[in-house]
């Protein structure tokens, strides 16, 4: 899910890596970004390169690289910015480079110039999708959304309000589960279970006193009514239960994006307990039941997961695209479609084709990207043979206090959809 810590903002000094650097402050409180993000603030170049070489141990984030070239430029070691940048434009990123005046003393050269050109290239829209429907309460924040294919109904979450409504094909919404009477708090990823009987929901809470704890609640199709809930507080630490998947079998899984954990609850329903750990701000989740793995998503890429002997690798995505970012995470007929974050707001749904004996993504196929009206896409769900999508969460307007900024500002939520088949 997109909803990033303390506070939920798009701003793109924050949007990039306050998911990342809450995972490495759980560590470490003057962490590797901490001291990056002072240095490239306060334009001093060489600690910015110093922290800049630490932090690329632990991700390869697009934006975060467009930084750290810039940080090479400004002290004069323009071959390694030169480099990054060369980098950047082959794995398909568009940053207008040639507006950005941290790179001015490179302006004239033919590799900027070449380079200059691949973003250009880079920068082509594809818009495939369509509206689905509207939701109409401006002030919803809606950050999760979950398909019934039993009923045809979706069930889409609130950041703002606290509650999840159920909504028609055609956009007709009613309350379905209210946080003030079944106890969560901001609304996150949601999945229905298989077999359609039950909605499970991620909750968190960033306010007050409880500010860390979090919990996963289970919910009756068609009732509402509440079935259980896993709460986890923050004595040991914050938590950030953020996305959710449920197997065939009835198990469920989900990333905790401040602890840096995959949780599990079990068929019989006993959990939650860790799964797997060492993820920076795990995000989207998502799984091949035939093969029996689970795919996370986090600032360092995608990872995969197997879940009989629980050993894990990352994706490599061998140069040729960026896998981090992703949000939204789902598997579709032998591929993952993503909905991404590319540092900025050019955001873009695509879809990974992967092969897991090579440990590599193979080809990636970009389904959707540069929207104008795009402010923040979240998460999405499939139905029909289309990856339904929240196009507009607009979280950047809930603060860490839980208030909503301009909500004179907000329009109505849309969900747009995009065809897979």
């Amino acid at each position: 899910m997109r909803a990033l810590p303390f506070p939920l903002t798009r701003t793109l000094s924050l949007l990039l890596f306050s998911a990342f650097t809450s995972a490495l402050k759980a560590q470490d409180p003057h962490s590797e970004f901490d001291r990056f993000t002072e240095a490239f603030t306060a334009r001093k170049y060489g600690q910015c390169i110093v922290m800049g070489k630490e932090l690329q141990k632990h991700t390869d984030h697009p934006y975060f690289l467009y930084q750290l070239a810039e940080c090479y430029c400004q002290a004069g070691k323009f071959s390694k910015c030169l480099d990054l940048l060369g980098k950047l434009a082959k794995r398909g990123v568009s940053y207008k480079i040639e507006e950005n005046r941290g790179f001015w003393l490179l302006y004239g050269n033919q590799r900027f110039s070449d380079y200059e050109e691949m973003f250009i290239e880079n920068r082509f829209a594809i818009d495939k999708s369509v509206s689905s429907f509207v939701i109409n309460d401006s002030l919803l924040l809606p950050e999760g959304i979950a398909y019934d294919s039993l009923h045809q109904t979706f069930y889409v979450g609130s950041l703002a309000r606290h509650k999840v409504i159920r909504c028609s094909a055609e956009g007709s919404c009613s309350d379905f589960a209210l946080g003030s009477q079944s106890g969560f708090w901001m609304v996150l990823g949601m999945k229905v279970s298989p077999d359609c009987q039950s909605l499970w929901i991620c909750s968190a809470s960033e306010k007050d006193s409880i500010n860390g704890y979090s919990g996963i609640f289970q919910f009756e199709i068609p009732s509402g009514k509440l079935i259980r809930k896993y709460i986890v507080d923050n004595r040991n630490g914050a938590h950030f239960f953020n996305d959710l998947v449920v197997t065939p079998q009835g198990e469920a899984y989900f990333t905790d994006s401040k602890a840096g954990i995959v949780w599990q609850i079990n068929a019989a329903g006993n959990g939650p307990e860790p799964y797997a750990k060492g993820f920076s701000y795990p995000n989207g989740i998502a799984v091949d039941n035939a093969k029996k793995v689970l795919f996370v998503a986090d600032f360092q890429g995608i990872h995969v997961i197997d879940l009989l002997t629980r050993n894990q690798f990352l994706l490599n995505h061998q140069g040729k695209t960026f896998t981090n970012g992703v949000d939204g995470l789902y598997w579709y007929k032998g591929a993952l479609v993503g909905i991404q974050a590319t540092g900025k707001q050019d955001d873009r749904v695509v879809r990974f084709f992967y092969n897991l004996k090579k440990k590599s993504i193979s080809r990636t196929e970009i389904l959707q990207s540069y929207r104008s009206d795009f402010n923040g896409p979240t998460t999405g769900a499939i139905a029909n043979g289309y990856l339904h999508y929240i196009s507009n969460s607009q979280a950047d307007s809930l603060q860490s206090n839980e208030s909503v900024t301009h909500p004179e500002k907000l329009v109505k939520p849309v969900i747009l959809k995009v065809k897979l088949d």
